[in-house]
């Protein structure tokens, strides 16, 4: 009898171990986690609906969910926060020489109102972490004319002196822009 309580006790200790191995192997993984941007349209209009905020090295995603045949494509493209035009005129001269919608084009391979040659664009490290501006290659993506796309790579931004800022905007609804904080992974 003593024998058998001792089994059981040894086979649920056991089985504690198991459980308690597999949690930490999958933990780290579960950890990792995930973002999405949501390219949405319907009453507001076109707008992008993000999280607040995402843990460096957790992958982002960005979906679109509008359909391209109506609204035309759009970007995700990383840049500078001072760029992102804030006024009517200034998102009606976006597309125009010494903006950064124009910039974003040439960024993509775009010459004139030719197609998208480089999709996605690389800048940086690999992943979401390079602002671009007037002057320098940001990270983006092209949406593409087929409904549903979406593209997802890990959020790589440095943040060794606290939390960093990740300010977006679509070139071809330039209304369209929002921010993401990136926090230190814990």
């Amino acid at each position: 009898m003593k024998q058998d309580r001792y089994r059981r006790g040894s086979a649920k200790v056991g089985l504690l171990t198991a459980v308690a191995v597999l949690v930490a192997l999958c933990v780290p993984a579960l950890a990792a986690g995930s973002a999405t941007v949501f390219i949405k349209d319907g009453k507001g209009g076109l707008r992008f609906v993000g999280p607040k905020t995402v843990v460096a090295g957790e992958e982002l995603k960005v979906q679109n969910q509008t359909n391209p045949h109506k609204v035309g494509p759009h970007t995700f493209s990383l840049v500078e926060k001072g760029l992102v035009p804030k006024t009517p005129n200034a998102r009606k001269l976006c597309f125009t020489k010494g903006h950064i919608c124009k910039a974003i084009a040439a960024w993509h391979g775009v010459k004139g109102n030719g197609p998208v040659k480089i999709n996605p664009v690389e800048a940086g490290a690999p992943g979401w972490d390079t602002l671009g501006s007037l002057t320098t290659t940001g990270d983006s993506w092209f949406t593409g004319e087929k409904p549903g796309t979406s593209f997802e790579q890990p959020v790589t931004a440095s943040v060794t002196a606290g939390p960093t800022r990740l300010f977006y905007i679509c070139a071809v609804h330039p209304w369209m822009h929002g921010s993401i904080e990136v926090l230190p992974a814990s």
